[in-house]
């Protein structure tokens, strides 16, 4: 979308479309605030922090409970059976109930019939800054599976300036690592990986997870610095 700027008594105006107005839940009034992000880039967002509840008459506290649940169950495996069966009566009724208001869908992906949470109501369910970018911080890596959190995650990254690189696996899961972590395995790799290993040995060898090892591994594979021989056994290239 695009919109004109126009001069008036010296200052430099633009309307704000409203499909951005209702995404940032902004109206007449409003302060907003510009953040620069890169050369050519600001970002916009309200000057006060929105409220985390949901619009009235939109969905409850208990509908957001149950949307967390739904999206705590792993991606592939969320079907609506294998959903269904681990909610209560009253949970079964909420949950058929947000399929008509649009929060969850169905779709289909390598021959199942999974849900979605509409983006829309992703930001209920999403926990604050904290748990992923702390958990980030402290281990240097995250694996994550579901692309809208991968979305919503981008988002902050940006914003806090974050320096990590990111891949999505053949397992269709997504890798996130801290550069500084990604240069210290890439350095200890380079020491291992003289002769063909496997991943179990080779996060055995360096003490790390399968998770980070893998997220590590692919990224540099991607670089061209590592090749895989077989399946999950790697050389230097």
């Amino acid at each position: 979308m695009k919109t004109k700027t126009y001069s008036y008594r010296g200052r430099l105006y633009s309307e704000i479309p409203k499909e951005v107005a209702e995404a940032l839940a902004i109206s007449s009034g409003d302060e907003i605030e510009f953040k620069p992000v890169y050369d050519n880039v600001v970002l916009i967002t309200p000057s006060k922090e929105l409220s985390k509840e949901a619009p009235k008459g939109e969905i409850d506290s208990k509908e957001i409970e149950l949307l967390k649940k739904v999206n705590s169950i792993r991606h592939y495996d969320r079907t609506y059976d294998k959903t269904a069966k681990l909610l209560n009566p009253e949970e079964k009724a909420m949950f058929d109930e947000l399929f008509k208001k649009g929060a969850l869908f169905k779709y289909k992906r390598t021959g199942k019939e999974l849900i979605g949470l509409d983006k829309k109501y992703f930001k209920y369910v999403i926990e604050e800054r904290d748990e992923l970018i702390d958990k980030l911080a402290k281990e240097g890596c995250i694996v994550i599976e579901d692309q809208n959190q991968v979305k919503a995650l981008n988002d902050r990254i940006k914003r806090e300036k974050l320096g990590v690189r990111g891949i999505r696996g053949f397992d269709r899961r997504y890798y996130i690592v801290t550069l500084e972590k990604l240069a210290d395995i890439e350095d200890r790799l380079e020491k291992i990986l003289t002769k063909e290993k496997m991943l179990k040995a080779i996060s055995a060898e360096l003490g790390l997870p399968e998770d980070l090892c893998r997220a590590a591994i692919e990224i540099l594979r991607e670089d061209g610095k590592i090749v895989e021989k077989k399946k999950n056994s790697y050389v230097l290239a």
